[in-house]
């Protein structure tokens, strides 16, 4: 059960951040967003606040912000479609009903604007043809919902190329923020290593204690040799198999202990040790300084996979997790404790933001490269073939989906 719920509590962040950061710069730029949806499929739960619906979907693997432009806003109505008309008290239309009952006005479409015109022409039932002006906020009533239509001004095409960039680079970019956030809390709460040669704590019945060492204590000399740091020290520790001396420094007075240490075998390799752990710094810089450094091995780790992948070939598709991976891999890391469980959601956060701006069709990325492309060539492409393009790498991706939970699952059954 705690592996389930941490699953789910990791993805539900994740996504939750991603999408909001889409939807927060949309809405900066007066971009019409429709729906905000945590989750994909069937519809749980959704509820319509302002000129947005939001909503959880069953399958909690992705979530999408949908945007005024991105989907064919024309099509809900077309010519020769009955509908009824009501209008505001300025004589404008401002609901349109695809089921028309009782309204004022009810006819067959003839004519059909609501893009940059903002108008409707019908044809009566009596034959009359008539043409109205339609608000600009104006909506559409469907069956069980309500929404409103979509004006030139509000799409995310009419934007400029900067905002529709930074619209979607938003997501990756709160994954980054996330993740440095989630970073800095564990640096703040943890604390960052000091690096120096002050013992942080000391192991229960380990060698240090039986020798009387404890946690503050300075290690300046062991076995003879000046230590000036924790890393000298723990190449002293690691080179020493026999009993030596240690020279430390409490409360202002240098004092000398025997020490024993003690001696381990993994897969025939021999290791010492003595039972001491660093010093840890608590304070905002350490926070920063952590999350500056988890950020780097975060960033570091996924780029070294990248080249395993496609430069030196030493990983291959077989190699890769899907969702039921990533629920093993989070299920056993929620048992280490809730300071584990937050550094691996700051992983995946950097892994899904990264992976999120990689140039690929259906990809936050791969729409970016289109408003590049745009840039370079001085024109817009048509909004077909970029939709297209993006509904070919949206099967593909759906494909190689399918593909990696196969391979988690026979992974899973063969363990």
């Amino acid at each position: 059960m705690i592996g389930i719920l941490s699953f789910i509590l990791a993805l539900g962040v994740i996504i939750l951040v991603h999408e909001l950061g889409h939807f927060l710069v949309a809405k900066h730029y007066g971009i019409l967003c429709h729906e905000f949806s945590i989750g994909m499929g069937p519809l749980v739960w959704s509820k319509k606040r302002g000129e947005t619906t939001y909503s959880i979907r069953a399958i909690p693997f992705g979530g999408y912000v949908s945007m005024a432009g991105e989907e064919a806003e024309k099509e809900i109505v077309k010519v020769d479609q009955v509908v009824g008309l009501e209008f505001d008290q300025n004589g404008k239309v401002n609901k349109i009903f695809l089921d028309p009952t009782n309204q004022k006005v009810v006819g067959t479409i003839k004519e059909l604007d609501l893009y940059k015109a903002l108008s409707i022409t019908l044809t009566l039932e009596g034959g009359e043809v008539q043409r109205y002006d339609v608000d600009h906020d104006a909506n559409y009533i469907l069956e069980k919902s309500v929404q409103q239509i979509a004006p030139y001004d509000r799409c995310l095409e009419s934007k400029s190329k900067w905002a529709r960039f930074a619209t979607m680079a938003a997501g990756a970019t709160m994954n980054f923020v996330l993740a440095f956030v989630l970073f800095f809390i564990v640096g703040l709460t943890v604390g960052m290593p000091t690096g120096s040669n002050r013992l942080g704590g000391v192991v229960e019945n380990s060698p240090a204690q039986v020798a009387g060492l404890v946690a503050g204590d300075q290690i300046i000399s062991y076995n003879n040799h000046s230590v000036a740091n924790w890393e000298e020290l723990t190449q002293a520790i690691s080179s020493t198999k026999d009993s030596t001396t240690v020279t430390y420094i409490r409360d202002g007075q240098t004092k000398t202990v025997e020490i024993t240490p003690q001696i381990s075998e993994n897969g025939g390799q021999i290791s010492t040790s003595i039972g001491v752990s660093t010093e840890y710094e608590k304070s905002l810089l350490s926070g920063f300084n952590y999350a500056v450094f988890k950020m780097k091995e975060a960033f570091v780790s996924i780029f070294q996979t990248f080249k395993m992948l496609f430069v030196t070939k030493e990983a291959g598709i077989d190699d890769l997790s899907g969702p039921v991976g990533i629920y093993t891999m989070t299920s056993t890391i929620a048992t280490f404790g809730l300071t584990s469980l937050i550094i691996w959601i700051g992983f995946l956060s950097v892994n899904i933001g990264i992976m999120n701006l990689l140039p690929l069709p259906a990809l936050d990325g791969g729409r970016i490269v289109f408003v590049l492309i745009e840039a370079l060539i001085g024109r817009p492409i048509d909004r077909r073939v970029e939709g297209y393009v993006h509904m070919a790498g949206l099967l593909l991706f759906f494909g190689l989906f399918i593909y990696v939970t196969f391979n988690d699952v026979i992974r899973l059954i063969n363990a």
